[in-house]
């Protein structure tokens, strides 16, 4: 399987055809869509002005994978926090979870 970076790069490679492009965007929703696929795809489309026909804004999709990028960056950065906070609470001896996951983290 490739990766989100991967897809990503497809998405601002102008040379691609930009139905290719708007794949790779939906690619990298299937790695990455906080909301749910459809749901995370409708705010994108929402937010960056996601036309219907593409041809009428091929920027409107690097806006779209860039906002989702921002946001993995984000959620990466939160999960990497959780795992060393119980990797420390592991090493005190406190096996069990005394809060539940956070909702950034369930699957």
């Amino acid at each position: 399987m490739t990766s989100f970076l991967t897809h990503r790069v497809h998405v601002h490679d102008a040379r691609l055809p930009l139905h290719r492009r708007h794949s790779a965007l939906r690619t990298c929703l299937t790695l990455f869509a906080p909301y749910g696929f459809r749901a995370t795809y409708h705010h994108l489309t929402l937010s960056a002005a996601i036309p219907r026909r593409l041809e009428a804004d091929p920027d409107a999709l690097v806006r779209a994978v860039e906002e989702l990028h921002e946001a993995r960056v984000l959620w990466l950065a939160r999960a990497e926090e959780y795992a060393a906070l119980r990797r420390a609470e592991k090493r005190a001896g406190r096996r069990a979870v005394v809060n539940p996951r956070p909702w950034w983290l369930r699957s």
